[in-house]
This record gives structure tokens, sequence and C-alpha cells, in this order.
């Protein structure tokens, strides 16, 4: 196990319209996304079954839905893709992944959360390790957005995927794990509806926006917010249920929990979701009593255990899997809701410095769409264009 430090994560700042703060970001992390794209479509075959034209044509199922429920954040990914110098569709198609590649099955992230009736503060704190593609370590990235509507928000994404994994303004925050129903169907993508999440002001808009009728799949969505309420919102395509924070505290990872979705859930070992949270609960519980409290640096410590390593909280690597299948912890974060601030750490964490960012902008002011040079995006050479609708083209052809 190395005990290397890792450099720290780069932070983009954006704001404007949804189009303009897609544009910003493509600009900045525009390497990132690239790279992205080479690696994903260097193994979509062997994780998904679809070469990579088949696999945006199965994309492009998808996208009436997120266009009907949120066509600002569609916008958001014209604007990604834009900025970034590449296509829409390959683009939308990542925002796709977990639909497209349903089969793969990445026992993938923790979350934790804590309110100001348990920890040692008095602060409300929502912890989250994102376990994902280890590949993926070289494409993450902190934004701080000043949306034109909407609160301002502090997240952490990847490649040219939505913002979907951290807090706003308002104090609500969300950590996101990946879970498997048998219900999945075609509908608006999970990383669509967290991306929702991000714009609630209230905590009951955070849990509509989780629970859109029309979802193609589910998440669990453990929220916070800045008064203390913890919810754990556990969704498939058709069901869902709200678990709460009776103890002060709530721990999650990437199975069903609610009676009610466990017999919809697909048939699976989930031995390193089963160890991970039964592991996170016992050290929340132990922390307290023995500190008499919870405290910023003892979330640290459960967010770095190494218990049933490699597939432990603190995740590594299995270098002999195969490429799309060796996940990891990619970064791991602790965010105080009280304070509006983010404690952030590359993974995995057991090598990473937790640095403060906080939700405070200074990016520049914002420059109108007409404003904004864009790159062109590439078509690709498969042709993937032909296989997007009239209302797709439309999109593509708008101006902000």
């Amino acid at each position: 196990m190395t005990t290397t430090r890792l450099p720290q994560v780069p932070l983009f700042e954006i704001r404007g319209s949804p189009r303009t703060m897609g544009r910003m970001l493509g600009e900045q992390a525009g390497d990132l996304i690239r790279d992205m794209l080479y690696t994903y479509r260097s193994f979509m075959q062997q994780a998904s079954g679809f070469s990579w034209a088949e696999a945006v044509r199965e994309s492009h199922n998808y996208l009436p839905y997120a266009q009907a429920a949120y066509p600002q954040y569609v916008e958001e990914i014209v604007g990604i893709a834009e900025g970034a110098g590449v296509s829409f569709q390959d683009a939308w198609l990542l925002n796709c992944y977990e639909g497209v590649a349903e089969d793969q099955k990445l026992m993938a992230c923790t979350s934790i959360a804590a309110n100001d009736d348990v920890t040692a503060d008095g602060h409300v704190y929502l912890g989250h390790n994102e376990d994902w593609i280890g590949g993926d370590s070289q494409h993450v990235y902190l934004v701080r957005a000043t949306p034109d509507d909407g609160p301002a928000f502090l997240s952490v994404s990847y490649g040219p995927m939505l913002c979907n994994l951290g807090f706003n303004a308002a104090g609500i925050g969300v950590g996101i794990n990946s879970i498997y129903p048998t219900d999945v169907r075609v509908g608006v993508p999970q990383v669509v509806l967290s991306r929702a999440v991000l714009a609630a002001e209230r905590l009951s808009d955070a849990l509509r926006a989780c629970l859109h009728d029309r979802r193609a799949s589910g998440y669990n969505h453990l929220l916070a917010d800045r008064s203390g309420e913890i919810f754990s919102v556990e969704s498939s395509a058709t069901r869902h249920d709200v678990l709460y924070a009776h103890e002060g505290w709530l721990a999650h990872t990437n199975h069903y929990l609610s009676e009610r979705l466990q017999a919809i859930e697909q048939r699976f070992v989930y031995a390193s979701s089963t160890v991970r949270l039964r592991r996170a609960e016992r050290l929340l519980r132990r922390l307290r009593r023995l500190a008499g409290a919870l405290s910023l640096e003892g979330l640290q410590t459960i967010l770095r255990d190494h218990v049933s390593y490699p597939d432990s909280i603190c995740k590594h690597e299995v270098m002999t899997d195969a490429p799309h299948d060796r996940s990891r912890t990619l970064i791991s974060m602790i965010m105080d809701l009280t304070e509006l601030t983010m404690w952030v750490a590359p993974g995995p964490p057991c090598c990473g410095e937790y640095v403060p960012h906080r939700l405070e902008s200074a990016a520049a002011p914002p420059k109108s769409d007409a404003a904004v040079p864009a790159r062109q995006p590439q078509t690709g050479s498969e042709g993937e264009l032909r296989f997007w609708s009239d209302a797709t083209r439309a999109v593509l052809g708008q101006s902000g």
C-alpha cells in the first residue's frame, strides 16, 4: 500500500447561463474531457456490449426525456461539448453511461452524514467517497458555479459529466451511490436528476428532484441540509423509499436498505457494499461513544478506513481486473453544510490530504453566450449525427 501524497484536485470557476457555464467548463477542463472520451472509447465494447457508434445510438433514446424534464441541463452539456471541442453526442453518451452499460456492476461509493445533534462542533457534515473506474482519477475536478438562475454550488465532476455531487448556497448537500434495481427503463438519466438537486433551494425540492416520475433508474441520494435534516432517498425507475436519520447520522453504500426496494433489487452478491456499510455504521457509533461526539477528523478517519482492503471504504484498484472493472476511490470529500465548505482529498484518501474549499466565488464577470467563442463540435468518424432526432439538432442549433 503506497503512502505517496497525491496532487490536489483542480478547481474550475464558472458562471452565467447553462450554455455559458457549460462552455466555460469545457474550455477549462477540455484536456480532461477529451482524454476521458478517448479512454471510454477504448473499453466501451467490453463494458456495454456496444460499439461506440451503437452506444451513441442507444444513448439518444434518453435525450427526449431529459429535454422534456430539464432542458437547461441538456444545454449545459451542449456548452461543455462546445467549450471542449468535442461532439455533443459523445458528451451526452457519458452522461448516460450507467444506462447504456447497465450490465456493468461497480460496487462504488460510500456516503456518511452526521448532524448537529451528534457532532462535536455542532456542524452538519456530509461525507462521500466517490468510487468509480480507476482511470477516471485523471479526469476529476471541482467546480465552483454561480448560475444566473438558482443557488451557487460547489461540486465534484469528471470529464464531460454534469455536476451532480456537492452542495449549494442554500446549504443542501447530496452524495450519490449506484444501486441496481430490475425495473430500469429509458428515461431521464440519474446524473441529470442529481444535477437538479444542486439547484434546489429547499430540501423538499431536492427530494422531488431525486424522484422525477420518468427517471430511467435510481440512485441512493444521501441528502442533508444545514438545519440538520438528513434523508436517504432510495429509488428505482418506479419505486422509492425515504429513510430518516433518527439517531442524527446515516450511512449508505450500494445496496437497498428498504424492504420495499429489496423486492426489485438485482440478484447479486453485494459483499463489498455490505462490508463497507456495516463498517461505516460501526465506526460512526464507536467514534461517538469513545469521543462523546463526531468530529471532522473522525469522519476523515472513516473515509480512509481499510478493513476488507482493497474492497474497503477507502477503495483501491485490483490491477488484474479489466480496465473498465478496476474501481477505486477517485476523490473523497466532507461537506460542512454549516460553514459551506468542502474538505477534499484526492483518492484514495489514505494517500491524500484533505484541503478546504469554500463556496465563495472569485470568478470573472459573466460573459454573454454571444461573447463566448465556441470551438466547433466534432461529429466523429462513425457518422453518429445521422441517428440524432430533429429535436436534438434543434438544441445543437440554438443560441444561448
